[in-house]
């Protein structure tokens, strides 16, 4: 008698459900050119993966589903599942499988550097650089935003926000409201007695492009004006140019980091935590 006739009815119904390797790569595809939100296809893919995994499937379609789902957990913000898959992602180059691993190398620098306290890790991501990827312009950004954070130098992370290469913005993302905070203290330190709310709007990268119309401007001004007194920033009107202007000496005691919404800092809107709740009841 087979050794299958020995499996609970629960697991041989499993195994019959499996999609075969051909069939995976095209729901990848499907989940590539969906229109669904983050939720959706983090599902999909979820469910793609376990079916490699049952079926002990590792090579490049392996590496492609992770480098997908991993990709589109940085776009929606979701640093956790982002996490699970680099971490896959680095056994799976680690036993010579063929992907994207120079643009992965910056993403994981870029995680360790601005998402974890352990200087460690960062220490060893950054000695585990071949020359290869040191070479890499995604790597190298990685590399300059470093210098820019551990410097405290937030022009120059903003410059590089700006232009940053591949999906490097999105974890910097993650990191924009703790260095615009940081920079807000200390031009309020700095200027006196008041700073342009125009300045701050370019310096801290509410303007993301580099060749600015008049709406890139005007929408950046308002952007910003919010996020200012969101942060208890004290704003006046100078009286000759009618421009708006932040009193650095009063916002200097009045500036506080407001409780952090409900909703991923960036990315898919359907990744709020009332709304994830509702779709898992």
């Amino acid at each position: 008698m087979p050794c299958c006739c020995f499996l609970p009815l629960a697991s041989l119904s499993h195994l019959l459900q499996v999609r075969p390797e051909d069939v995976l790569e095209k729901a990848l595809h499907m989940v590539e050119t969906s229109e669904k939100n983050y939720l959706y296809k983090c599902d999909q893919l979820k469910s793609i993966r376990q079916d490699l995994t049952v079926q002990r499937i590792q090579n490049e379609l392996t590496v492609k589903v992770y480098e997908t789902h991993a990709r589109f957990a940085l776009q929606a913000g979701d640093l956790s599942e982002y996490n699970q898959c680099q971490s896959q992602l680095t056994r799976l180059y680690g036993e010579g499988i063929a992907g994207c691993h120079l643009e992965f190398s910056a993403y994981n620098l870029l995680c360790v550097m601005l998402h974890s306290n352990n200087k460690r890790d960062l220490l060893s991501s950054m000695a585990s650089l071949s020359k290869e990827a040191r070479l890499d312009e995604t790597v190298k950004h990685a590399l300059a935003v470093h210098s820019a954070v551990s410097s405290g130098n937030y022009v120059m992370f903003f410059k590089l926000y700006k232009k940053a290469p591949g999906l490097n913005s999105c974890l910097m993302d993650l990191y924009v409201e703790r260095m615009r905070f940081e920079a807000i203290k200390c031009m309020s330190k700095s200027y006196r007695p008041t700073v342009p709310v125009r300045y701050v709007t370019r310096v801290l990268g509410f303007t993301r492009v580099d060749v600015l119309c008049e709406a890139n401007v005007a929408d950046g001004l308002e952007e910003c004006e919010e996020w200012l007194k969101a942060h208890g920033a004290v704003l006046t009107v100078d009286e000759n140019s009618g421009e708006l202007q932040i009193d650095t000496k009063v916002s200097s005691a009045s500036l506080y980091m407001p409780e952090p919404d409900n909703a991923v800092s960036h990315g898919d809107a359907s990744l709020a935590v009332d709304d994830f709740l509702a779709r898992a009841s």
